[in-house]
């Protein structure tokens, strides 16, 4: 699948974005008081993991002072890895070689993961237009941005056996017993679905986080940005949470139902991120013939719940501690900022 940048010249473009985001000032206000409420698997083949999803050692993070295009390019590197993995899910290809990936810092390029063989063609569907939605926002993204845009970084989307994926399925410890079979999020349809609603629970979260952060001028137009990734996500989640909702509560040969499989992730993140809850179960069976949805994600007040920048880098790098890269940025990502945080219980 290859689609290059829309054509027009880059100031026209900055004058778009900065339309869209006219209408901050007059919610500026609106947004202060919001500030004030906002609430803080297994089952697949065995695939040989590249060397390179090693976890770095631990480290101490470089201080530094983020503006507002190093918050735009984190959220530019969180949507590379969106569209590596939704792109190569869909077709096996990936913007490798396109004008989408040059940029500030090292290029690299995407390793690991497969085309998924889809049966359901109204799921391929939805899929492609989320696709096609994530990399028209990295050509949004880089065009608002100008030469300042970082490049796309090395980018490992492997699945099996000591892969990212399998990092960030299953909290392992001291008591747990090795797994015996990993997961494989190319092997089917339900296994797709699991892993893109992993990596959107980051990405949106994040970038819902960056759209508080921005100054007034951006915040508008982030905000329209955050609800398209956001969109993207409740796709995927609507789309597994169906299927979830097909299977029995108990399965014949006793594996792990969708909703457990996908609740198993949830925690999985939150181990990763810290002490503080911040991610959320997609559904769950009640009583004997009821269910419960949890398409949202969401505090108390209902508002989208918010992963920091490092929070959301502990988990793409699957370490707890701070550390530079790991897992699905195995040479770090490019910008600013680029460490995870330092979490403890």
């Amino acid at each position: 699948m290859t689609i290059e940048p829309t054509a027009g010249p880059r100031d026209a473009t900055r004058r778009g974005f900065l339309r869209l985001c006219g209408q901050a000032s007059a919610t500026a206000g609106g947004l202060t008081l919001l500030a004030a409420c906002n609430d803080d698997v297994v089952g697949a083949e065995h695939v040989p993991a590249p060397q390179a999803s090693a976890t770095a050692p631990a480290t101490t993070p470089a201080a530094y002072s983020a503006s507002d295009a190093d918050r735009l390019n984190f959220g530019l590197q969180l949507q590379y890895l969106l569209a590596a993995y939704l792109q190569r899910s869909l077709d096996g290809t990936t913007l490798d070689g396109t004008a989408l990936t040059a940029g500030t810092g090292t290029r690299g390029t995407v390793s690991g993961g497969r085309a998924v063989s889809f049966s359901d063609a109204t799921l391929k569907a939805s899929v492609r237009e989320v696709t096609t939605a994530t990399v028209a926002r990295i050509g949004f993204l880089r065009r608002t941005l100008g030469s300042a845009a970082t490049a796309q970084p090395a980018i490992n989307i492997a699945g099996g056996q000591g892969s990212p994926f399998q990092a960030i399925t299953l909290v392992t410890g001291p008591q747990d017993q090795p797994p015996t079979t990993y997961f494989d999020p190319y092997a089917s349809e339900e296994d797709f679905l699991l892993g893109a609603t992993a990596l959107f629970a980051v990405a949106s979260t994040a970038t819902t986080d960056l759209t508080w952060a921005v100054g007034a001028t951006l915040r508008a137009g982030m905000g329209a940005f955050v609800a398209g990734v956001v969109a993207g996500d409740s796709i995927l989640r609507n789309a597994l949470f169906a299927r979830a909702n097909l299977q029995p509560t108990k399965l014949p040969d006793n594996s792990p139902t969708l909703f457990a499989r996908a609740a198993q992730m949830s925690d999985t993140r939150n181990y990763f991120d810290g002490p503080r809850s911040l991610d959320q179960y997609l559904g769950r069976f009640v009583n004997k013939d009821g269910i419960a949805s949890n398409i949202m994600f969401k505090d108390s007040n209902w508002i989208m719940i918010r992963r920091t920048p490092e929070q959301a880098l502990n988990v793409l790098y699957a370490s707890q501690t701070s550390v530079a890269s790991g897992a699905f940025f195995p040479a770090s990502v490019n910008g600013t900022i680029r460490s995870s945080g330092a979490n403890s219980y």
